[in-house]
């Protein structure tokens, strides 16, 4: 089934057979960055504190991404919900279009800027090389990230997450055999260290971009030549109309996360590799909640699109009660297995002791946080990107780093902790608020009489 209409059929089901294979795929897409992380922690604390300053602006790519996706996914669900079948494929012709131009202009600045923003970041020169090797192959490579990523958001709309994660897995399963290869040099190539990791990952998500425009082309003609010089403002202007803000929103985060790492640099290399650890064990963590709030996201545009608000309502209440239990169940594990997990990827004292710290504080609210993410989605979803943009720039720049600076000078790392947890655990509270409101207003306005 290459469509799926999601606004009939029960909402458990519906979520469940939509998150499962979404969450294989995240786990395929995310062990590539596990794997990378394990393999460059042998090359000893210098590389894997690269990674940690590399880490900020891979992600401020891959909100770029995200952003036209959501934008995308959004457009065509509704479009998909309301039976436009010519928007549909306007929109993801489009989406595309979008996704390579804004990758390959970002190449082109990330080329010439390496070095000041790497020490902007508070990189230490003696890290610049080692920064180098990776990014310098990574950014001729970084359309072949964005393209796939965009494609999958619009087979995502359409109610498809198996293909996705077939993908995803493609990704992880490419990066797995030829990471080890370029970067220890085996079977007689040359040893390539960071430069290997970064071609290893270029070479497979481009066999995910084939598979992705070749389903999107050949199999569900939502990619066409009419489409590519078809409403093409129009196209443009709906999409960025939830891009801009959906990417502002996730540029927020690898802002934060790089002004965070500035501030943990000033505790050492093996302050910011500890942080680069956890803040990838958390990624796992928190996956299978990343894979709902993927799924709510279509499903949300969807029903929005049919005026099916009560389906949407039962949703997000399935979905409140799952994050908040899984949370929890997180928190247990981490705060009993921090140390083991963390020594998987580096046995340096210091940095174990920087991805404990962090594992025994944050965890906590992962409850909250994953309101946040449930609901940002189905904001995005609903075609509002306003509100998802304005829970992250309250969590992030609002409370977390004016709190973080401050309790930084008082108690150090746990500072920085700790305010990340308080602003996940206040704004987790608006968020489900908001979302309650937001139903409540559109049902009503469904029931007004035209």
């Amino acid at each position: 089934m290459l469509k799926r209409d999601l606004t009939v059929g029960d909402e458990k089901q519906i979520l469940i057979s939509q998150t499962l294979p979404m969450l294989w795929g995240l786990i395929a897409v995310m062990s590539v960055t596990i794997v990378d992380t394990y393999y460059l922690g042998l090359l000893g604390t210098h590389a894997l504190a690269a990674m940690g300053f590399v880490f900020p602006v891979v992600m401020f790519m891959n909100s770029l991404s995200f952003g036209i996706g959501v934008g995308a996914s959004s457009v065509i669900a509704r479009a998909i919900g309301s039976k436009q079948e010519d928007w549909v494929r306007n929109y993801s012709t489009q989406a595309l279009v979008l996704a390579l131009i804004v990758s390959l202009l970002f190449a082109m600045v990330g080329l010439l800027t390496v070095d000041p923003l790497f020490r902007l970041l508070g990189a230490p020169d003696d890290l610049l090389p080692y920064i180098h090797q990776y990014m310098d192959t990574w950014y001729w490579g970084c359309f072949l990230i964005v393209v796939p990523m965009v494609g999958n958001a619009c087979l995502r709309a359409a109610g498809n997450t198996k293909i996705p994660s077939y993908t995803m897995t493609a990704i992880a399963v490419i990066n797995l055999i030829i990471a080890p290869v370029l970067i220890f040099g085996l079977f007689g190539l040359p040893r390539l260290e960071l430069q290997g990791a970064a071609i290893a990952s270029i070479i497979a998500y481009f066999s995910a971009m084939v598979v992705t425009l070749y389903v999107l082309y050949v199999k569900l003609h939502f990619i066409t030549l009419k489409a590519l010089t078809s409403q093409i403002g129009q196209s443009w202007k709906d999409i960025l109309h939830l891009a801009v803000p959906a990417s502002g929103t996730n540029l927020i985060s690898p802002i934060s996360i790089a002004i965070t790492t500035r501030l943990i640099a000033t505790y050492g290399s093996e302050a910011v590799a500890g942080y680069s650890v956890a803040s990838r064990i958390e990624m796992f963590g928190l996956m299978l909640v990343m894979a709902l709030a993927s799924t709510l996201a279509p499903f949300a545009g969807q029903n929005w699109g049919a005026q099916k608000i009560e389906r949407l309502r039962r949703a997000l209440r399935l979905s409140f009660v799952f994050v908040w239990g899984w949370g929890l169940a997180m928190a247990v594990l981490f705060w009993l297995a921090a140390v083991p997990l963390t020594q998987l990827f580096t046995q340096h004292e210091a940095a174990v002791q920087a991805s404990v710290t962090y594992l025994h504080i944050v965890p906590i609210t992962y409850g909250l946080l994953s309101t946040i993410m449930i609901v940002s989605s189905m904001a995005n979803g609903i075609g509002q990107a306003l509100p998802a943009l304005v829970m992250t720039v309250s969590r992030l720049l609002v409370i977390y780093l004016p709190l973080a600076w401050l309790l930084a000078q008082q108690w150090g790392l746990n500072g920085i902790y700790i305010a990340t947890a308080a602003a996940n655990a206040l704004v987790g509270f608006g968020a489900w608020y908001w979302s309650t409101h937001a139903c409540n207003k559109r049902e009503a306005a469904i029931s007004v009489p035209a």
